[in-house]
């Protein structure tokens, strides 16, 4: 049996073979990587493992390059892998070599298609992550991994990582290193050719800037940075925390390997200059309605609420009127009200005297102070608690604080503009926001429409995205192409501006020509097709079936959504269910129970 010992390959003695081939934590894998994603395969002595397009293949990939069952993977008794070709159209290459049957040693790489795959033998025993999902799939974990920090109140840390400089090794040289060092609750995705995406449970920033700098100190070479981010310091959405993350792995070097968003001040407070040179970049009648208000209200003193979905771009027209106003050249300090912890809100607001609490050792001023002669921007109000509330009225009232710790009145010069993406009316009824603060905030209320409501405006925020990436990385990416940016247009944007930037900075770094192309675009973005959710004659589906019980609503939606997945993968059923995120056998079970069938085909009698 060969094995992989760094650079050099040496041969494993029978009985280390023997003992690999008997302990019950041996596995041995293969790795398959494509261009936005990979998958882990698990093999098992005499067990042959298929690759191929072909949803009678073992592991089916959509991948145009290879054949319906293009080669086999096979686990000898005596620990040895051997790889074979089933006759396929472009060939499994061995070592550059096209080869016909060949025993792989353990590190090395085959090729077929544009798959790469590679065959390492791990332990359990390790601890290590012992898989690698897709981006779709991380996606999933990560947003489901945010509901549980929430409700429980816990940090979780997220990281984009990859080789320093632009010849570094590809991820599959190092990310089974990588996963030996992690902890079996942490997961990990290829992210594009050269960068992986990590999921930390448990870890706020700092602690997942040590943890990450201890990983790649231990593998040495090739050299990794790596840019952290938390939830919910850095954000509180998925989108947020990649974007975060992003930046911060771009301000990496070899000096600073792994950095942390925000790099400075108070969790959730950022401080800047508004910068004086772009615009706004729109053609929708209500964003430009509401920027030509905010312009006229520029030189008064009145508080602004922004009112819009999480993303879509309440901060913009924050710092748009911050811009147009007198107090220009004083700093905007923007406040992430939910990511800020509820006992050190009021001392991040308004500042503490020294010993006003543990760890207060010196006199401290906060955001209202800092921001003297300008604005504080109180991004998700709605998140203020009941304590800090009161506080922030009387600023409103008073235009005065006091320290935490103090009974001093200060006089504070800033303007307040403040956003939500809650219905802060329907908070004063349910107890949960103070009536009189409602008052004092909705002096002037803007209303900042979706990206949805927005579709002239995707194509030329699209194309300045990419100006801006491509500035930033240096990618040689000219344009987007008709198609793709036509499945922009249709798409509905959850996620809004957010999303949209982290879409097109995806597919730079999956783009192989000078245009962004279709399949460069995130997968559930290309599976959505059509996200409008009508029927053929163009009825929405929420008009459909008015009458119809809780039951056969929810089961006609499931269909229409299952029925568009298999159309879109021609009705290959492993391909739809990794798309959709589902198990195999449960999209089975579906089609079986709600009688899905591919048009002209034979009906099938539903289970019971």
């Amino acid at each position: 049996m060969v094995k992989n010992s760094g650079d050099q390959t040496e041969r494993t003695s029978p009985e280390e073979a023997a003992e690999l081939r008997q302990s019950p934590f041996a596995r041995v894998t293969v790795l398959l990587y494509q261009r936005d994603g990979a998958t882990t395969v698990y093999l098992r002595a005499g067990v042959p493992v298929v690759i191929g397009r072909d949803a009678a293949a073992d592991v089916c990939l959509d991948d145009r390059s290879l054949s319906r069952k293009h080669a086999s993977f096979l686990l000898s008794e005596d620990g040895s892998v051997t790889i074979e070709d089933l006759g396929s159209t472009n060939g499994t290459w061995v070592g550059g070599r096209r080869v016909t049957k060949q025993t792989i040693a353990f590190g090395a790489e085959a090729a077929f298609g544009s798959v790469i795959a590679s065959v390492h033998t791990t332990t359990r025993a390790d601890g290590g992550s012992s898989s690698i999902l897709g981006h779709e799939q991380l996606r999933m974990v990560l947003d489901a991994e945010l509901v549980r920090a929430r409700f429980f109140g816990r940090p979780l840390g997220f990281a984009l990582m990859r080789p320093l400089g632009n010849d570094g090794a590809p991820p599959r040289k190092w990310i089974p290193l990588i996963q030996q060092r992690l902890r079996p609750v942490d997961q990990v995705a290829v992210y594009g050719r050269d960068t992986l995406e990590l999921v930390i449970p448990e870890m706020d920033e700092a602690q997942a800037q040590r943890f990450l700098l201890a990983v790649i100190d231990g593998i040495g070479s090739p050299g990794l940075v790596c840019g952290v981010a938390s939830s919910p310091v850095s954000g509180r959405s998925a989108d947020e925390l990649v974007e975060a993350a992003r930046n911060a792995m771009l301000r990496a070097d070899s000096t600073t390997r792994v950095v942390s968003i925000p790099a400075e001040g108070a969790a959730g407070v950022r401080s800047s200059v508004a910068s004086r040179s772009g615009g706004i970049l729109t053609e929708n009648p209500a964003m430009r309605a509401a920027i030509q208000t905010l312009e006229r209200a520029a030189k008064s003193t009145i508080p602004v609420l922004l009112i819009g979905e999480t993303g879509s771009g309440k901060e913009v027209l924050a710092r748009h009127l911050h811009q147009a106003s007198n107090r220009r050249d004083a700093p905007m300090i923007s406040v992430n009200c939910g990511a800020i912890p509820e006992t050190l809100v009021e001392s991040t607001l308004f500042g503490h005297e020294r010993g006003a609490f543990t760890g207060a050792s010196q006199q401290q001023n906060g955001v209202f102070a800092a921001a003297s002669g300008g604005i504080v921007f109180l991004d998700e109000v709605g998140e203020l608690p009941a304590a800090a509330q009161a506080a922030l009225l009387r600023v409103l009232e008073t235009k005065k604080i006091v320290r935490v710790g103090s009974t001093k009145e200060l006089s504070v010069d800033v303007r307040i503009v403040a956003a939500t993406h809650r219905d802060l009316t329907a908070m004063v009824r349910d107890g949960r926001f103070r009536q009189d603060l409602l008052y004092r905030l909705n002096a002037l209320v803007v209303t900042v429409p979706s990206l949805r409501e927005r579709p002239e405006d995707i194509a030329p925020l699209s194309r300045r995205l990419l100006a801006e990436a491509t500035a930033e990385t240096g990618a040689p990416i000219d344009d987007i192409e008709p198609d793709a940016l036509a499945l922009l247009r249709r798409y509905r944007w959850p996620g809004n501006v957010r999303e949209l930037k982290n879409a097109i900075e995806r597919a730079l770094v999956l783009a192989d020509g000078r245009t962004i192309r279709v399949e460069d675009l995130p997968m559930d973005l290309v599976a959505a097709g059509c996200p409008d959710a009508s029927d053929e004659a163009g009825t929405p589906i929420a008009e459909v079936g008015e009458n119809e019980d809780f039951r056969t609503r929810v089961d006609r939606f499931e269909a229409e959504i299952l029925s568009e997945a298999l159309r879109r993968a021609d009705w290959n059923q492993r391909v739809a269910a990794r798309r959709l995120g589902l198990p195999l056998r449960t999209l089975v079970y579906k089609i079986r129970v709600l009688n899905l069938r591919r048009p002209n085909a034979v009906p099938v009698r539903p289970s019971r």
